[in-house]
């Protein structure tokens, strides 16, 4: 039967407004998953997979919330403002050990000797200092306490013959170190990428590399990074947990194989200008991400001789190996 100018204006309309109702229940069906970082050139993977709609084709719906480093992941995550988390290995192992249900599940880097290197303690020319033995008695930055730059400091400093109370420290979010190594408030930082490739290039500070890495001896690899979630959200969404991983992975692969792609991605997400997002490194020692027991056990042992954890775990009571 042929549709007159009106009943076909009525078609039109309530096949319109049918999509227009399906959208939300579409929205609906994709699992909102709350991603708590600090700001690091690894997540160039994530904001890309976000972007590039990997996360929404894994049926995810990934919400970013920036926050000032590693111990404030732990915090979003404990008072549930967050899902899962993006810090280095230290700040989630400290906080199991003090009671924090959260586990690492991926991990999307690691160092190694001689130039594998994601760490770096930066002295600033006025300061003084250019080795390890020169620090004693001189402010160093740490981004906050039982954290990454805390391990690095204490067991780089341990292989130099000195102790972390043979310097003054100071607590400083990553984005303030540079202002106070130019200022002189501070003698020597711990900086991670973006911040360190601003800082090399501060003609004021005249960067000066003392140590790299997170541990002094790296001859075997180590975690450089971790995500993170708490006990009851990983027992509950672990094929959630695989599907983000998966998505990342994906973005990854591109910007390991398209070296524009990360310059781009350096300008557009780490906020370097073109000439710094040249000097980036970004490339990986193992292409799995899955969380391996041994790797996560060293980083424990080191925190233990280092001080920063009193008693011993073991990583299996503080990882998951997802077998992607």
């Amino acid at each position: 039967m042929k549709l007159t100018r009106r009943r076909l204006g009525a078609s039109v309309t309530a096949a319109v407004l049918a999509a227009i109702l399906a959208l939300p229940a579409q929205a609906e069906e994709l699992k909102k998953v709350r991603f708590a970082y600090l700001l690091s050139d690894t997540l160039l993977s994530v904001f890309r997979a976000k972007d590039q709609g990997y996360f929404a084709a894994a049926g995810l719906d990934v919400d970013l919330i920036p926050v000032q480093g590693g111990p404030a992941v732990i915090a979003a995550l404990a008072s549930g403002e967050a899902d899962i988390g993006y810090a280095a290995p230290v700040p989630p192992l400290n906080a199991r050990a003090q009671g924090v249900p959260v586990k690492l599940f991926l991990t999307l880097g690691h160092e190694a000797d001689p130039d594998r290197k994601y760490v770096w303690l930066v002295a600033s020319k006025a300061s003084g200092v250019s080795s390890l033995a020169d620090v004693k008695g001189k402010k160093i930055a740490i981004n906050g306490n039982g954290t990454g730059c805390e391990l690095a400091w204490r067991d780089h400093l341990a292989a130099a013959g000195l102790s972390y109370d043979d310097a003054e420290v100071v607590v400083l979010p990553f984005p303030q170190q540079e202002a106070a190594l130019e200022q002189g408030t501070i003698d020597v930082g711990c900086a991670i990428q973006p911040f360190y490739a601003s800082i090399s290039a501060n003609p004021e500070i005249g960067a000066k590399v003392i140590a790299r890495g997170l541990l002094a001896d790296e001859k075997e690899p180590v975690i450089s990074d971790s995500v993170i979630g708490t006990d009851a959200w990983l027992s509950e969404n672990e094929d959630t947990a695989k599907a983000f991983a998966h998505a990342v992975v994906k973005a990854r692969d591109e910007l390991l194989a398209n070296r524009a792609l990360v310059e781009e991605a350096a300008v557009t997400y780490l906020d370097l200008t073109p000439e710094l997002a040249k000097t980036l490194d970004y490339s990986v020692l193992k292409p799995e991400v899955d969380v391996k027991p041994g790797e996560v056990q060293r980083i424990l042992d080191a925190l233990v001789k280092a001080g920063i954890l009193k008693t011993p775990l073991k990583a299996a009571d503080v990882s998951i190996d997802l077998k992607l």
